[in-house]
């Protein structure tokens, strides 16, 4: 049987897209989330995605905003380098895109991870909504494979099969009556760590919980 046709994406509309879910994700109050957040949220690199918040014009910093007056009174990329003791790579970095690359398979790619950004934010704006144990494990179910951090800064992505999440660094799965037990929890209040929650796999789920919002790191 002969494979489906590829769909074909509008590179411009993709493209723009992908602007307006950054600028989506990054917020438009502070405190804003970390470019690691976002950039794992839109399924790219924290460079790439800090750049195209410059081009959008909502991202600030001390280097970022003056390379970009720099650039625009007239300084040349060496010229910005030398000035600031950054490198000819680095300034780049730091300055909107003139034009972004339209490759065929980089513009099929972006918009499928632009469709799972947009699940997984519908799924996080519904909890959010609800807050009930069904709406949760919607949004666990849209965040598999969503690449998270322990706590200790370990770093895990799982994946979820029936009523089961299996994280990457345990073989033992975290059933999803265990899920609820640590979600009734957390809307006691007071949780301050993964400890906290008491369940079986509690260092995973906490910073599930965080990223949807359910704890509130401190």
């Amino acid at each position: 049987m002969p494979s489906p046709p590829k769909r074909k994406y509008n590179p411009d509309s993709v493209m723009q897209e992908l602007l307006t879910a950054a600028v989506e994700a990054y917020g438009h109050d502070a405190p804003h989330p970390s470019l690691a957040t976002i950039a794992s949220d839109l399924g790219l690199n924290p460079i790439k995605t800090r750049k195209l918040l410059i081009t959008a014009g909502v991202y600030e910093s001390e280097i970022a905003d003056e390379v970009l007056r720099l650039h625009r009174s007239g300084k040349t990329v060496e010229e910005i380098g030398a000035q600031m003791n950054l490198s000819r790579s680095s300034v780049n970095a730091y300055l909107p895109y003139t034009k972004i690359a339209y490759k065929a398979e980089e513009v099929s790619l972006t918009a499928e991870r632009l469709k799972v950004f947009r699940a997984r934010k519908r799924a996080v704006e519904l909890l959010q909504d609800k807050m009930t144990e069904e709406a949760l494990w919607e949004a666990i179910v849209a965040f598999s494979d969503y690449p998270f951090c322990t706590a200790k800064k370990l770093k895990f992505k799982y994946e979820v099969k029936g009523n089961e999440m299996f994280v990457d660094r345990k073989e033992k799965s975290i059933t999803r009556s265990t899920v609820e037990l640590a979600f009734q929890k957390a809307m006691g209040g007071g949780i301050t760590g993964p400890k906290k929650l008491g369940v079986f796999g509690a260092s995973y789920l906490y910073p599930v919980f965080v990223r949807l919002g359910i704890i509130t790191a401190t």
